[in-house]
């Protein structure tokens, strides 16, 4: 009789549970406060520290999981948003990284830049050791910036470039000693190039940031004194081509007594595409400098502090510079 009455007492306390149970919320409430319970216990008797990143605490933050959107700047083609992912890729952002085979090698030797007022005058520059035995290939090469995550590649570049033409392009191959400046925004002649003897020229027309080097063959060498010259051009000529400063195309102000053949000679040759001409197969024509542009509507780099990493073609660091 009394084996009776328990089992009829404990149906009867089952009943009520299950009624009470379903009231409450049944089974979904039951399935999220599981998760809390389930992590305590895991948390006191089994891990302590369980890096299973499922299981949180209830008073643990949610990680930021997966890659975010775009930092911001409005990007070119080679440019990529990677603001957001992971805390360990956040970290590992802010740290050296993954070294590059190629570590001291390369490096970034100067940020004065980086405080550029506009996207135009904002530039950094990146130099190949003067020990180095071979060409390095900067196929695949970036710059990243550990605030916002923008990752900037380095395009490919004219050598030599030409004015007024659809230039060949190629990757930039460092030579030992060579070093590249990476502006942020666009080339003002359209493309990326290698300096050369006659790149001086450019800033006539066209403003460059840092300012092209005014080293331009010097004008005088267009037109050697011989007889034949006298008689072509005229003796005023003579007085007036060695006067021309250099890197300039004479524009302007060209006094009257110069004769027609001796202004077409000047405006032939002392120009970019003329001196370009005339000295490319030169062993001194090109430059040791290329100017590269990200080709950046905004600013890549923070105005105030910034870590910005060099990686090569597998996302390696090469070199690491803070501000």
């Amino acid at each position: 009789m009394v084996k009776k009455i328990l089992w009829a007492v404990l149906f009867s306390l089952i009943v009520i549970f299950l009624a009470v149970w379903i009231w409450s919320g049944g089974i979904g409430k039951a399935q999220n406060q599981s998760k809390a319970f389930t992590n305590l216990i895991d948390f006191i008797f089994f891990h302590g520290t369980s890096t299973d990143a499922t299981l949180r605490l209830p008073w643990q933050p949610e990680m930021p999981t997966g890659a975010g959107a775009s930092a911001g700047n409005d990007a070119g083609s080679n440019l990529v948003g990677e603001q957001g992912g992971s805390v360990s890729q956040s970290n590992d952002a802010k740290t050296f990284g993954s070294p590059s085979p190629l570590v001291g090698q390369v490096r970034i030797v100067s940020g004065g830049g980086v405080a550029g007022a506009t996207v135009s005058t904002e530039y950094l520059a990146i130099s190949a050791e003067t020990s180095n035995t071979a060409p390095i290939n900067l196929r695949g090469w970036s710059l990243q910036s550990a605030y916002s995550g923008i990752r900037a590649y380095i395009p490919i570049a004219a050598s030599p470039f030409l004015l007024g033409t659809v230039n060949s392009a190629g990757y930039v191959l460092l030579e030992p000693g060579q070093s590249v400046i990476l502006n942020s925004g666009f080339s003002p002649v359209g493309v990326s190039f290698r300096e050369n003897i006659c790149s001086g020229y450019l800033a006539q027309m066209q403003n460059f940031t840092p300012a092209l080097p005014s080293s331009c063959p010097d004008p005088a060498l267009i037109l050697p004194m011989t007889a034949d010259n006298l008689k072509a051009y005229g003796q005023a000529c003579f007085d007036f081509i060695p006067a021309i400063p250099q890197c300039e195309t004479p524009l302007n102000n060209i006094p009257p007594s110069v004769s027609a053949n001796c202004r077409a000679l000047a405006q032939d040759n002392l120009s970019y595409n003329g001196c370009v001409q005339r000295n490319r197969y030169s062993s001194s024509f090109a430059g040791n400098v290329w100017r590269i542009y990200l080709n950046s509507m905004g600013k890549l780099w923070q105005p105030g502090h910034d870590i910005i990493r060099l990686l090569d073609s597998e996302g390696r660091t090469v070199d690491v510079m803070t501000y």
